[in-house]
């Protein structure tokens, strides 16, 4: 299943699989005139004020994927989820709480932008990739163009929570770790995106640990 989230409503796909999206694609003459109709209905639902989720469960990768690249700029990004002690390590920004994350630069490997990133914003300096989580997927407006943004999560550690040091030109207000009693007020207070993307996969881990 693949997901495209703008503020707390979402586009689902149910039987596309992410990992068959091609966003470099350019529609093949037959599926052009699907494209571009699955174009138009992006642009009409991102500036309709709906409040439920949409389900489109027709369309093949190829047919998506032209008509993503036909709206949106892609931005990539990549972020953590840093445990330490049983517990994670959560940002505070514009007074939301969120995960350290950014975009890559030109050139970056998603696993170096997602270790750049959180050390950038956290302080945290020692830090080890455990594995990749699954991504998320949100647009927003900016510059004039809509945008997706891809960001790429992955799971690490760090031997050493002394060193928080919010990212304040960032506006990261608060940098802290939180164990498995403040989770659910987390994923009830962070972007949809990032809680139904991860939040089986934090209550896990906590679990775990």
């Amino acid at each position: 299943m693949y997901k495209i989230f703008y503020e707390q409503r979402a586009l689902i796909f149910p039987n596309i699989d992410e990992k068959t999206l091609v966003l470099d694609a350019t529609a093949q003459e037959l599926e052009t005139y699907e494209a571009q109709k699955i174009h138009n209905f992006f642009r009409q639902w991102l500036v309709t004020p709906l409040d439920e989720d949409v389900v489109i469960d027709h369309l093949t990768p190829e047919v998506l994927s032209a008509a993503l690249c036909q709206t949106f700029v892609m931005a990539p990004a990549a972020g953590g989820v840093v445990l330490h002690d049983g517990q994670f390590a959560a940002i505070e920004r514009h007074g939301i709480p969120d995960l350290p994350k950014g975009h890559l630069e030109e050139g970056e490997k998603a696993v170096d932008a997602a270790v750049r990133e959180v050390q950038e914003e956290t302080g945290l300096q020692q830090l080890s990739v455990v594995r990749q989580l699954p991504s998320s997927w949100h647009c927003y407006f900016y510059e004039d163009e809509w945008r997706l943004k891809q960001t790429s999560w992955f799971l690490m550690e760090t031997p050493d929570a002394s060193s928080l040091q919010p990212q304040q030109d960032e506006d990261i207000t608060e940098v802290v770790f939180l164990g498995p009693s403040d989770l659910d007020w987390f994923l009830k207070n962070t972007y949809r995106s990032l809680a139904d993307t991860l939040g089986l996969d934090l209550h896990q881990l906590l679990t775990d640990n």
